[in-house]
């Protein structure tokens, strides 16, 4: 499957993508994949939606999207406004620590299993080779004063320059 995920990459397809823990399939223009994990940007209503990380592992299918939605995108420009951000995809602490060279916010999920709704949206404060130091908002948009520790075994997606974090990113309390 990775292969074929990398010819999809060449040849700037959408496809939709099937993950273990998610109902519906998720349309995507690919970026990057090795054996652990897809990197992408989802393809949703015409337009780019955010770029994610998830893992090679939790894909159960995909199908390359050839009907008239797909033409409409190209003609809307979407395949030019991919940015190929260079992360290396070798590991979790490898994709974190781009991410937190470039300090930026992301959000981290948990998908499966996720009965307590896990969900942080914020800055990556420290990386080690199993987990990341996290700091988050609430609601409020107010930083909170306790750093989360999180183990990368418990992370499905990783997301970053979407539409939602970047409205969070515009407004956010930063005292």
């Amino acid at each position: 499957m990775v292969n074929l995920l990398k010819q999809t990459i060449e040849e700037q397809e959408l496809i939709a993508l099937k993950f273990k823990y998610h109902p519906d399939a998720l349309f995507m223009y690919s970026i990057g994949v090795n054996d652990k994990f897809y990197f992408g940007v989802e393809e949703y209503d015409f337009e780019l939606s955010g770029y994610q990380i998830r893992k090679t592992s939790d894909i159960e299918n995909f199908i390359i999207v050839d009907n008239y939605s797909s033409k409409i995108n190209e003609l809307e420009g979407l395949k030019e406004e991919i940015v190929y951000y260079p992360i290396n995809l070798t590991s979790f602490e490898t994709i974190f620590n781009y991410l937190k060279e470039t300090d930026q916010i992301i959000s981290i999920e948990r998908e499966y299993g996720d009965e307590d709704g896990f969900f942080l949206i914020g800055k990556i404060v420290k990386v080690t080779e199993d987990e990341i130091w996290f700091k988050d908002f609430n609601i409020n948009g107010v930083w909170n004063e306790e750093l989360n520790i999180v183990p990368f075994e418990i992370i499905t997606t990783i997301r970053f320059n979407s539409k939602y974090i970047n409205t969070w990113t515009k407004y956010i309390k930063w005292n």
